[in-house]
């Protein structure tokens, strides 16, 4: 059963996290961090005139008429289809708790034709499962409901209304289609199973209701006495409390009211998409939720980066987040390697993910971060305790250098494609040892180790604009000693010969790599290691502008080349040019980015990573943290300085 690369809408608590599409259909469900375990394989919920046989038409598959949002600022999501071939209209609300790990699914049933009918109403479902994992269902006669279960937890989907049939195995998503279960078996080696109720005749304008709960808990016992609870509970009193969850949420953050409406809602959004993306139990922030399980056509997306992190926890701090900006940093102090550097990403329990190398700019982001987050909150207990963090992390940095070009050494750049030695990434370092060095001072530490820092990132930026600068046409490079082609020759006549490793092993790499890239602002927004009006940033900046921006439908590109889902123009792309613009008081330019990401969103409000280079819709990977981030920053910059929304 394959996966939708496009998850339309997202719900969750911090624990739990469902991706759902545009038909309303479950297809992610993580429990109980938002990145695993992931426990939905299929979920199919089907409707049909009892009076028929072989008539269901499943809700979220079929050539039925849809309309989807998400109730007024609130992750509560409501997906609405009129039925092609019955009579009816289903309306289906999705949430979850706040406090609990359980999510909601209810269906108000609609008859909209002049004739009544009998309605049945069937869920079919199936654990994802392996063969060393096995996932087995059963039938709980007294809680009166359907128990997925594997090793390490339980999940329990249970109902409003009596249920009048159930299986297990044996092909229910096909029973349900023929509106009939067999379930003299009530538990089984089985990952999937089925329910089936009888919701009753609806005349011709009338409804009627069901509600689904479906629980997580570790232990089965824990379950059960979870599922009594939430099923003795009142559906109003369950949309309602969480509802006013997610309004009192917002009115704890800062309010932007820019006058445009399109900007503050997507600006709300953001907001309440950041909550769902940090992980409750360990302060960990999910880059996306995952579209991707099979790493068909990437690396995966449901990590968390330090990179990422670095625009996402500075956003936090714009809003008021300033409690999750701290958990996620003294999460990262948790994570650290032995050896003082973080790796290129790690799973929310802070164990290291998938990864193919050391991608040097996550260390010095992430110094970096500490030191933005102490000047938003003036908190020097958080300082404290950073300090064994910093402290190991410099000494790291303070090794990882090239004797030749007193750079830091070969790692991956921010877009994990390539191995060198980037402008980018050697900004992030400057701006971490620079950051630890305040830190140092901030915290009465001796003179002479926080001398030695900033001497050691005033040599390294001395050696940025001896080697990454193109002196010839007065802007940056984009790396040098790069691999620019990592399965073969290099594609470049000028290339050196260089050791990559403590074994002798030595690869080929070309000199300079001269192709513009939206991150050489990175040299100034974020890191501030050159002042906007330096006359490199500012040619770099020019010709950024000129060569990376995408003629037909606007917007930004990453890089010059960039094939990546297709070469289309990225969201954080455009919105850095934004900030850069912000910064050198640019604030119509700055605006008209901003504009550009607004009209990049889905119809939900969600932000893209990329919008399609021919028609300018969103595209690729839905909804990017980091995305959000960048349009919280520029927005709040432009109209911090006065600026304001047009389009």
């Amino acid at each position: 059963m394959g996966k939708s690369y496009i998850n339309n809408a997202v719900i969750g608590n911090g624990s739990m996290l469902g991706c759902i599409t545009e038909t309303g259909e479950l297809i992610r469900l993580y429990w109980p961090d938002i990145d695993f375990a992931q426990h939905v394989e299929k979920m199919l919920t089907g409707f049909f005139d009892t009076r028929f046989s072989n008539s269901t038409l499943w809700f979220s598959e079929g050539d039925h008429q849809y309309a989807q949002r998400y109730l007024d600022d609130t992750n509560i999501l409501e997906t609405t289809a009129l039925l092609t071939k019955l009579p009816l209209k289903v309306i289906q609300t999705d949430f979850c708790l706040p406090d609990e790990s359980v999510m909601i699914r209810h269906y108000e049933i609609i008859n909209v034709g002049s004739e009544e009918v009998h309605v049945g109403m069937g869920v079919a479902s199936h654990v994802i499962s392996s063969q060393h994992d096995m996932g087995s269902t059963l039938f709980d006669f007294q809680l009166d409901a359907l128990m997925h279960y594997r090793h390490g937890g339980y999940w329990v989907v249970g109902s409003s209304l009596e249920v009048k049939e159930f299986q297990i195995g044996n092909n229910p998503f096909g029973a349900v289609w023929e509106g009939k279960l067999v379930g003299p078996d009530s538990i089984g080696m089985s990952p999937d199973g089925a329910m089936l109720w009888d919701v009753g005749i609806l005349p011709p304008g009338c409804g009627k209701t069901i509600t689904l709960y479906i629980a997580f808990a570790k232990g089965m016992n824990d379950v059960k006495a979870l599922m009594r609870r939430i099923k003795a509970t009142d559906y109003n009193t369950l949309v309602d409390t969480t509802r006013i969850y997610w309004h009192n949420y917002l009115k704890s953050c800062r309010t932007v009211i820019s006058g445009n409406e399109n900007a503050d809602s997507v600006y709300r959004r953001s907001l309440l998409l950041f909550k769902l993306m940090i992980n409750n139990s360990t302060g960990g922030i999910l880059a996306s939720p995952e579209i991707d399980e099979g790493f068909t056509q990437c690396g995966r997306y449901a990590y968390c980066w330090g990179r990422d992190a670095a625009f996402i926890t500075q956003a936090f701090d714009e809003v008021g987040l300033f409690q999750d900006t701290a958990r996620f940093y003294e999460w990262a102090s948790r994570v650290q390697d032995t050896e003082g550097f973080w790796h290129q990403r790690y799973h929310m329990n802070g164990r290291l993910a998938p990864s193919w190398g050391i991608q040097i700019d996550e260390t010095g982001s992430i110094l970096f971060g500490i030191l933005r987050h102490f000047e938003a909150t003036k908190n020097m207990r958080f300082l404290k305790e950073m300090w064994p963090a910093v402290v190991e992390a410099v000494g790291f940095l303070e090794n990882f250098i090239d004797t030749e070009t007193n750079l830091p050494k070969p790692s991956f750049d921010l877009w994990e494609e390539r191995k060198g030695e980037h402008t980018y990434s050697t900004a992030a370092v400057v701006a971490g040892i620079n950051a630890a060095s305040q830190i140092g001072e901030l915290l009465g530490i001796a003179d002479e180790t926080t001398r030695n820092w900033r001497k050691i990132a005033r040599e390294i930026k001395d050696a940025m604009i001896k080697e990454l600068v193109d002196h010839q046409n007065g802007v940056f490079f984009r790396s040098i000693r790069t691999k620019l082609n990592p399965w073969g020759k290099e594609p470049s006549e000028q290339v050196v010969t260089i050791r990559v490793n403590s074994k002798g092993f030595a690869w080929e790499v070309s000199q300079t790599d001269a192709r513009m890239d939206i991150s050489l602002l990175g040299t100034s927004v974020p890191f501030r290691v050159f002042p906007p009006d330096d006359s490199i940033v500012r040619k770099t900046a020019a010709k950024i502008e000129d060569v990376l921006v995408c003629e037909k439908v606007g917007g930004i590109r990453r890089y010059e080349d960039d094939s990546y889902a297709g070469g289309n123009p990225w969201v954080i792309a455009t919105l850095w040019m934004a900030l850069y613009h912000l910064e050198t008081g640019e604030l119509n330019k700055a605006a008209e980015y901003l504009e550009w990401s607004i009209k990049s969103r889905t119809h939900l409000d969600l932000l893209p990573e990329q919008a399609d280079r021919q028609d300018g819709k969103p595209c690729w990977v839905i909804p990017l943290t980091w995305s959000h981030a960048m349009y919280v920053l520029a927005l709040k910059g432009l109209l911090d300085k006065g600026g304001q929304i047009f389009g």
